[in-house]
């Protein structure tokens, strides 16, 4: 009876497609952001929990624009630290410490980090995505 159990595993293993470890994917586009829609999120935030599924929309309603979604988690020390050292990163450090509200959407100017409006769960994902746009028009008027 082992025999055949060995025996099955073993051609299971054989018959079992490889596992891929690594691959390579085509990256199009420039990487110049126009707008940054950030979110502050904590695992234990309500709000935020309730955001997800609208930023999700947001972020597929305006997937072709030069937008970066960002997320700075504040959970814990160790996260909060890793958003802060992000946020100086993106140069939106003193944004997010005077934003540090979870389940809050701050909309950044990409290009000079001021803060341009902020959203939050009680916005519907076309709001936001209205927001959005509306702040995307401006910067492109403005470099015309």
């Amino acid at each position: 009876m082992l025999k055949h159990i060995l025996a099955l595993t073993a051609l299971a293993f054989l018959l079992a497609p490889a596992p891929t470890l690594a691959g390579t994917v085509s990256i199009e586009g420039d990487g110049d952001p126009t707008l940054y829609v950030v979110k502050v999120h904590a695992d234990w935030c309500g709000s935020c929990t309730a955001l997800a599924p609208i930023l999700k929309e947001v972020q597929a309603g305006v997937s072709d624009k030069p937008v970066l979604f960002v997320e700075l988690d504040v959970t814990d020390s160790t996260l909060t630290s890793q958003a802060r050292l992000l946020a100086a990163a993106l140069d939106i450090e003193a944004l997010f410490k005077a934003n540090n509200t979870t389940g809050l959407v701050l909309l950044i100017d990409a290009q000079d980090h001021t803060l341009l409006e902020t959203a939050t769960k009680q916005n519907s994902a076309a709001e936001i995505v209205g927001k959005i746009e509306t702040h995307l028009a401006a910067a492109e008027q403005a470099t015309d």
